[in-house]
């Protein structure tokens, strides 16, 4: 029993605890902070095969937010992450396209890593990105308000 007289629920203190986690995350990310569902099509990706000379080189278009670097390669549909802050959070790259599809490239590689993830998607479609980041201790996404405009897939 607490001071109060009432008992104490620990089912209830852990909600709170995770709301305030929430919360806690949302004001500090600068973003929302929502659980990642578990159908999310999120998937890790893999080391980049291109340099970040010929990334830059590229000319890909790229979005960034604290944290977060994710630009689009159209060459290869793919969407490439790179992690810019030893933070704790994975780096994470969600799209969209203007013909309904979505995913997000989950970069666990650790800062200063590209990743990519390779999608096959419709070359005559568009495509947009917004960055956000990923606890894997709590399962939380942390949007953040960081989109690009519509860019050209094919």
């Amino acid at each position: 029993m607490s001071s109060n007289g009432l008992r104490r629920n620990p089912r209830s203190a852990a909600v709170i605890g995770l709301a305030a986690l929430a919360l806690g995350l949302t004001v500090l990310g600068g973003g929302q902070a929502v659980a990642a569902p578990q159908d999310d099509p999120r998937t890790i990706g893999t080391p980049v095969t291109m340099s970040e000379s010929a990334i830059t080189a590229a000319s890909l278009p790229c979005i960034t937010s604290p944290g977060v670097k994710t630009c689009f390669d159209k060459a290869g549909d793919k969407v490439l992450v790179l992690d810019t802050a030893k933070d704790g959070f994975s780096a994470v790259g969600r799209w969209s396209t203007d013909y309904g599809r979505t995913g997000a490239c989950r970069n666990a590689l650790g800062v200063g890593h590209w990743a990519e993830c390779n999608y096959d998607m419709r070359e005559t479609g568009h495509i947009q990105l917004n960055n956000a980041l990923y606890d894997g201790d709590t399962g939380l996404l942390v949007l953040t308000n960081t989109y690009s405009g519509w860019l050209s897939i094919g």
